[in-house]
């Protein structure tokens, strides 16, 4: 099969910049995911072996003392990068290799990711800091703290329950609760359609990092059926990905990095079926 004719591969100087996204029909949320499997089975043995390259990096990271949680997730933009170069690789018919998820530290494209790390950072924060502060709104001190208490404790005391199971107050706990959970998924929600493009936006379109999430927030509001339809299928992968000991991330890791190429392309790039790999 003939490779597709994609626009070049973007500087990070913002140059030529990403066009206006489409607006496409809520049953894309699901020809992402069809499209995200042919990139997989274009080279199934290297998308493992990415999967496992980057989680004992990932791992490797997060156990450096003090800084490591951080800097894992400071650099996760800059491996999603790299993929999104290796989808862009396999489309245009070339070969995936291993290397790719390592291109995002070549080539100009570090410090824009870097900083699109930082800024993720940043926004993990404020959601932290909005979910305990609904928490404390909705809840109170006490409840609060319980609750916080129960999350970063697995063993639960029957007595740290009381003051969330009184029975004077278990309705309106019950109801505060729901509110809560609504606002922190309101604000996850929020987040992921700003990150969703923004690696892709970045290393394929040149686009700075402050406004690849802007762009990539401005694409997912205007497809917003087709990004919900792709959610909820990503949260059933997911499940079914974790119950083997997620040896099914073996093949759902990769299928979510194509699925985001495949969103990305058909938003910004060009339509059609991903070109077959060189064997």
């Amino acid at each position: 099969m003939d490779a597709l004719q994609i626009p070049p591969v973007a500087g990070p100087a913002g140059t030529p910049g990403a066009p206006p996204p489409r607006k496409l029909d809520a049953a894309s949320g699901v020809a992402w995911w069809g499209e995200s499997w042919r990139i997989f089975a274009a080279a199934p043995g290297t998308w493992m072996g990415i999967v496992v390259v980057f989680v004992v990096v990932s791992a490797l990271l997060y156990f450096i003392p003090a800084i490591g949680g951080a800097l894992q997730s400071v650099l996760t933009p800059v491996f999603a990068g790299g993929v999104m170069l290796g989808c862009h690789a396999l489309a245009r018919g070339e070969r995936l290799t291993v290397g790719h998820l390592f291109e995002g530290f070549q080539g100009g494209r570090l410090r824009p990711l870097l900083a699109l790390g930082l800024i993720w950072i940043a926004i993990l924060v404020a959601l932290a800091v909005v979910a305990v502060a609904a928490a404390f709104l909705a809840l109170g001190p006490s409840g609060a703290s319980t609750l916080m208490a129960l999350v970063a404790q697995p063993q639960v005391d029957s007595s740290m329950l009381a003051p969330l199971l009184d029975s004077a107050r278990l309705g309106y706990i019950v109801i505060a609760f729901m509110v809560v959970a609504m606002v922190v998924l309101t604000a996850i929600l929020l987040a992921a359609m700003a990150y969703w493009f923004a690696p892709a936006l970045v290393v394929l379109n040149g686009e700075r990092p402050v406004a690849a999430l802007r762009i990539s927030f401005d694409a997912s509001m205007k497809n917003f059926g087709a990004f919900l339809l792709y959610g909820l299928i990503s949260l059933g992968l997911g499940i079914a990905a974790s119950i083997p000991l997620g040896l099914g991330w073996l093949v759902v890791g990769p299928m979510v990095a194509g699925s985001c190429y495949a969103g990305w392309r058909t938003i910004f790039g060009i339509r059609g079926d991903i070109a077959a790999a060189k064997p």
